[in-house]
């Protein structure tokens, strides 16, 4: 394994609702006691640590240290892959495809990380903009989708790749998937799973009317347009980044999906490939018991 830098400054962020959140912010402040620590607003006032520190802040810390799933991981990724600080995931939720470390390992895995025995995943992430919605323009690290919110009617959909018209698409909605993005909504809507070193987006219909509609890989570097018409009048369709952030969007209009300059810098303890992590969480790979 690589050796970095020591690391002297430490932000912690985490899902301040789960009391196993809070349990391990104290076991972690321990931990961190010759190291300066910044701690999220949300649970330095949970755990009662006093005044938490701004996002601006955790730029300049070394490393930053989620507590959560990977819905956490996510949200990390959106305030603060901007600043290239690395983020260390430890799993407090179910799957943990972003998560590095478990609750368990933290006294023996974190002074290690500390002294520098860690590696960096860089993950691409995507920028969106919504026509008429909002002029700041979005991030995320898993996906963009675009439903039809509470409406029974379905959304007539047309795709652009690099100003060509893919097809035209009726359907409950679409997802606009990167690598990371494509073991989640994407992949249960029946979208392939690629690896995450790959720089590609994977665009999904959700529940498209005809068959002929299938998920289509396409190059990062080609900005993707999608075009949107609802037929009710009384309910927005909506605009969806990483399954977190909900926007609603007018009976019609477009959006513009291209990666961003922005990179998620996953820190990584251990050694597991993406494919040990698919075969762990998906179940995949224990041979056929014997007959």
């Amino acid at each position: 394994m690589a050796k970095n830098s020591e690391i002297s400054r430490v932000g912690v962020f985490g899902d301040a609702r789960k009391s196993s959140v809070i349990s391990a912010a104290h076991r972690l402040k321990n931990i961190l006691r010759d190291v300066e620590v910044l701690w999220a607003s949300e649970i330095s006032t949970a755990a009662g640590f006093g005044e938490g520190a701004s996002v601006e802040m955790f730029g300049e810390t070394d490393i930053i240290i989620t507590l959560g799933g990977d819905g956490t991981m996510l949200a990390a990724a959106r305030n603060f892959a901007k600043f290239g600080v690395p983020i260390l995931g430890v799993n407090m939720g179910r799957l943990g495809f972003l998560t590095d470390l478990l609750p368990e390992e933290l006294g023996t895995a974190i002074p290690a990380i500390l002294s520098g025995e860690y590696w960096v995943e860089e993950r691409m992430m995507f920028d969106a903009h919504a026509d008429g919605v909002s002029e700041e323009i979005l991030i995320g690290l898993n996906e963009i989708t675009i439903d039809k919110g509470g409406s029974p009617r379905i959304l007539h959909l047309t795709v652009y790749v690099s100003g060509c018209l893919v097809s035209h698409i009726w359907s409950d909605g679409i997802i606009v998937a990167t690598p990371t993005g494509s073991t989640a909504y994407s992949m249960a809507a029946g979208g392939a799973i690629l690896s995450p070193k790959m720089e590609a987006f994977i665009i999904t219909a959700l529940a498209p009317y005809t068959l002929a509609i299938r998920p289509l890989i396409v190059n990062s570097e080609d900005p993707i347009e999608i075009q949107y018409r609802s037929s009710d009048v009384e309910r927005s369709p909506h605009l969806i980044v990483d399954g977190q952030t909900t926007l609603e969007l007018p009976q019609e209009g477009a959006v513009i999906i291209r990666k961003s300059q922005c990179r998620a810098r996953l820190a990584k303890y251990h050694r597991r490939s993406f494919y040990d992590v698919l075969g762990t969480k998906l179940g995949w790979g224990p041979p056929p018991s014997a007959r």
